[in-house]
Protein backbone atom coordinates (compact mmCIF):
# COMPACT_ATOMS: atom_id res chain seq x y z
CA UNK A 1 0.00 0.00 0.00
CA UNK A 2 2.90 2.28 1.17
CA UNK A 3 4.50 1.68 -2.33
CA UNK A 4 1.11 2.69 -4.11
CA UNK A 5 0.88 5.91 -2.63
CA UNK A 6 4.21 6.97 -3.03
CA UNK A 7 3.19 6.63 -7.21
CA UNK A 8 0.00 7.22 -7.48
CA UNK A 9 0.90 10.95 -7.34
CA UNK A 10 4.14 10.76 -9.76
CA UNK A 11 3.04 12.03 -12.61
CA UNK A 12 4.78 9.05 -14.08
CA UNK A 13 2.30 6.73 -12.32
CA UNK A 14 -0.32 4.67 -14.19
CA UNK A 15 -3.98 4.80 -13.31
CA UNK A 16 -4.43 1.67 -12.28
CA UNK A 17 -2.05 2.16 -9.17
CA UNK A 18 -4.42 5.16 -7.87
CA UNK A 19 -7.02 3.00 -8.57
CA UNK A 20 -5.78 -0.08 -6.42
CA UNK A 21 -5.03 2.47 -3.67
CA UNK A 22 -8.38 3.49 -4.08
CA UNK A 23 -10.35 -0.20 -4.31
CA UNK A 24 -8.20 -0.39 -0.94
CA UNK A 25 -9.22 2.15 1.02
CA UNK A 26 -13.28 1.63 0.34
CA UNK A 27 -12.60 -1.97 0.97
CA UNK A 28 -11.34 -1.16 4.90
CA UNK A 29 -13.98 0.87 4.99
CA UNK A 30 -16.28 -1.36 3.69
CA UNK A 31 -15.12 -4.68 6.37
CA UNK A 32 -15.30 -1.61 9.33
CA UNK A 33 -19.17 -1.47 7.97
CA UNK A 34 -19.82 -4.75 8.18
CA UNK A 35 -17.61 -5.09 11.36
CA UNK A 36 -20.36 -2.41 13.05
CA UNK A 37 -23.11 -4.33 11.56
CA UNK A 38 -22.11 -8.36 13.04
CA UNK A 39 -21.20 -6.19 16.34
CA UNK A 40 -24.85 -4.34 16.57
CA UNK A 41 -26.23 -7.73 15.48
CA UNK A 42 -24.52 -9.88 17.83
CA UNK A 43 -24.01 -6.90 20.32
CA UNK A 44 -20.26 -7.78 20.68
CA UNK A 45 -18.64 -4.00 21.43
CA UNK A 46 -15.82 -4.70 20.70
CA UNK A 47 -16.68 -5.59 16.63
CA UNK A 48 -18.45 -1.85 16.85
CA UNK A 49 -14.89 -0.44 18.19
CA UNK A 50 -12.91 -2.59 15.47
CA UNK A 51 -15.62 -1.18 12.86
CA UNK A 52 -14.99 2.26 13.50
CA UNK A 53 -11.08 2.36 13.75
CA UNK A 54 -11.20 0.40 10.32
CA UNK A 55 -13.37 2.84 8.66
CA UNK A 56 -11.73 5.99 10.64
CA UNK A 57 -8.07 4.37 9.19
CA UNK A 58 -9.90 4.04 5.46
CA UNK A 59 -10.76 7.48 5.95
CA UNK A 60 -7.59 8.76 6.74
CA UNK A 61 -5.46 7.00 4.50
CA UNK A 62 -7.55 8.96 1.51
CA UNK A 63 -6.83 11.78 3.49
CA UNK A 64 -2.92 11.34 3.17
CA UNK A 65 -3.31 9.94 -0.44
CA UNK A 66 -4.70 13.24 -1.37
CA UNK A 67 -2.43 15.59 0.80
CA UNK A 68 1.12 13.59 -0.66
CA UNK A 69 -0.10 13.33 -4.58
CA UNK A 70 -2.39 16.92 -4.08
CA UNK A 71 -5.48 15.11 -6.31
CA UNK A 72 -8.53 14.37 -4.76
CA UNK A 73 -8.99 10.60 -3.09
CA UNK A 74 -11.84 7.84 -2.91
CA UNK A 75 -12.30 8.42 -6.91
CA UNK A 76 -11.69 5.52 -9.48
CA UNK A 77 -11.68 8.10 -12.35
CA UNK A 78 -8.30 10.05 -12.94
CA UNK A 79 -10.30 13.32 -14.90
CA UNK A 80 -12.73 13.45 -11.71
CA UNK A 81 -9.86 13.29 -9.32
CA UNK A 82 -7.49 15.76 -11.61
CA UNK A 83 -10.58 18.47 -11.47
CA UNK A 84 -9.58 18.91 -7.55
CA UNK A 85 -6.15 18.77 -7.95
CA UNK A 86 -4.15 21.53 -6.01
CA UNK A 87 -5.60 23.38 -3.06
CA UNK A 88 -9.27 21.46 -3.37
CA UNK A 89 -7.18 18.11 -2.99
CA UNK A 90 -5.57 19.16 0.99
CA UNK A 91 -8.43 20.84 1.73
CA UNK A 92 -10.39 17.31 0.85
CA UNK A 93 -7.70 15.42 2.41
CA UNK A 94 -7.13 17.05 5.93
CA UNK A 95 -10.92 16.27 6.06
CA UNK A 96 -10.61 12.57 5.66
CA UNK A 97 -7.45 12.88 7.87
CA UNK A 98 -9.03 14.70 11.01
CA UNK A 99 -12.61 12.76 10.67
CA UNK A 100 -10.59 9.14 10.16
CA UNK A 101 -8.45 10.19 13.25
CA UNK A 102 -11.45 11.81 15.33
CA UNK A 103 -13.53 8.47 14.16
CA UNK A 104 -10.46 6.43 15.71
CA UNK A 105 -10.12 8.69 18.76
CA UNK A 106 -13.90 7.82 19.52
CA UNK A 107 -13.61 4.39 19.01
CA UNK A 108 -10.87 4.18 21.56
CA UNK A 109 -12.40 6.68 24.37
CA UNK A 110 -15.74 4.26 23.85
CA UNK A 111 -13.30 1.33 24.14
CA UNK A 112 -11.62 2.09 27.35
CA UNK A 113 -14.24 3.96 29.20
CA UNK A 114 -13.74 7.42 28.52
CA UNK A 115 -16.30 9.06 26.54
CA UNK A 116 -18.39 10.06 29.18
CA UNK A 117 -15.97 12.20 30.25
CA UNK A 118 -15.08 13.53 26.68
CA UNK A 119 -18.97 13.72 25.86
CA UNK A 120 -19.00 16.23 29.34
CA UNK A 121 -16.30 18.01 28.37
CA UNK A 122 -18.20 18.77 24.91
CA UNK A 123 -21.19 19.95 26.46
CA UNK A 124 -19.89 21.90 28.69
CA UNK A 125 -16.98 23.61 25.74
CA UNK A 126 -19.87 23.83 22.90
CA UNK A 127 -17.32 25.92 21.30
CA UNK A 128 -14.88 23.21 20.04
CA UNK A 129 -18.25 21.97 18.83
CA UNK A 130 -19.03 24.87 16.23
CA UNK A 131 -15.42 25.49 15.17
CA UNK A 132 -14.63 22.32 13.55
CA UNK A 133 -18.40 22.24 12.12
CA UNK A 134 -17.50 25.62 10.74
CA UNK A 135 -14.17 24.70 9.51
CA UNK A 136 -16.11 21.65 7.92
CA UNK A 137 -18.32 23.71 6.42
CA UNK A 138 -15.58 26.36 4.93
CA UNK A 139 -13.88 23.15 3.50
CA UNK A 140 -16.85 21.80 2.15
CA UNK A 141 -17.96 25.45 0.31
CA UNK A 142 -14.61 25.11 -0.68
CA UNK A 143 -15.11 21.88 -3.02
CA UNK A 144 -18.56 23.89 -3.87
CA UNK A 145 -16.67 26.64 -5.46
CA UNK A 146 -14.19 24.33 -7.63
CA UNK A 147 -15.06 24.33 -11.18
CA UNK A 148 -13.86 20.95 -12.38
CA UNK A 149 -15.26 21.91 -15.82
CA UNK A 150 -13.99 25.60 -17.81
CA UNK A 151 -15.27 24.70 -21.27
CA UNK A 152 -18.96 24.43 -20.22
CA UNK A 153 -21.20 26.22 -22.26
CA UNK A 154 -23.37 29.45 -21.27
CA UNK A 155 -26.35 27.17 -20.25
CA UNK A 156 -24.50 24.40 -18.42
CA UNK A 157 -23.16 27.13 -16.02
CA UNK A 158 -26.56 29.05 -16.05
CA UNK A 159 -28.04 25.63 -14.81
CA UNK A 160 -25.16 23.49 -13.10
CA UNK A 161 -22.54 26.45 -11.71
CA UNK A 162 -24.56 28.89 -10.70
CA UNK A 163 -27.06 27.14 -8.34
CA UNK A 164 -23.34 25.29 -6.98
CA UNK A 165 -21.80 28.31 -6.33
CA UNK A 166 -25.33 30.01 -4.30
CA UNK A 167 -25.17 26.49 -2.35
CA UNK A 168 -21.58 27.43 -1.99
CA UNK A 169 -22.06 30.79 -0.26
CA UNK A 170 -24.91 29.51 1.86
CA UNK A 171 -22.78 26.87 3.25
CA UNK A 172 -19.51 29.46 3.45
CA UNK A 173 -21.45 31.36 5.59
CA UNK A 174 -22.94 29.09 7.98
CA UNK A 175 -19.20 28.10 8.53
CA UNK A 176 -18.36 31.65 9.36
CA UNK A 177 -20.68 31.92 11.86
CA UNK A 178 -20.54 28.70 13.25
CA UNK A 179 -16.65 29.74 13.49
CA UNK A 180 -17.71 33.10 14.86
CA UNK A 181 -20.21 31.62 17.58
CA UNK A 182 -17.80 29.20 18.81
CA UNK A 183 -14.80 31.82 19.26
CA UNK A 184 -17.54 34.21 20.98
CA UNK A 185 -18.30 31.43 22.96
CA UNK A 186 -14.17 31.22 23.92
CA UNK A 187 -14.32 34.86 24.89
CA UNK A 188 -17.64 35.31 26.56
CA UNK A 189 -19.39 32.38 27.55
CA UNK A 190 -22.12 33.93 29.55
CA UNK A 191 -23.31 36.42 26.84
CA UNK A 192 -23.40 33.74 24.31
CA UNK A 193 -25.21 31.47 26.43
CA UNK A 194 -27.41 34.81 27.06
CA UNK A 195 -28.10 35.25 23.16
CA UNK A 196 -28.31 31.23 22.74
CA UNK A 197 -31.26 30.75 25.25
CA UNK A 198 -32.98 33.78 23.77
CA UNK A 199 -32.51 32.60 20.09
CA UNK A 200 -33.86 28.76 21.24
CA UNK A 201 -36.78 30.70 23.17
CA UNK A 202 -38.03 32.48 19.42
CA UNK A 203 -37.18 29.08 17.03
CA UNK A 204 -39.42 27.27 19.85
CA UNK A 205 -42.34 29.95 19.36
CA UNK A 206 -42.01 29.57 16.08
CA UNK A 207 -42.34 25.69 15.85
CA UNK A 208 -45.41 26.20 18.36
CA UNK A 209 -46.75 28.95 15.60
CA UNK A 210 -46.42 26.59 13.04
CA UNK A 211 -47.90 23.78 14.80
Amino acid sequence: MVHTLTRCGDEESTTLNCMLLTFLEYAVILVGAIAIFAGQHFALANGVHLGMVLIGAGLAVGGIESLYSRRMSLRFSEDAAEGYSGFPALVWGTMLLFAGAALIGYAYLLDVGLWPRAERVLKQNPAIVYIVAGLYLAGFSVLLFTDTNANRKLWQTILLRVPRVIVAVLVLTLGIAAITAGAWQFVDPQGFAQVERQVRARLDAVRAAIK
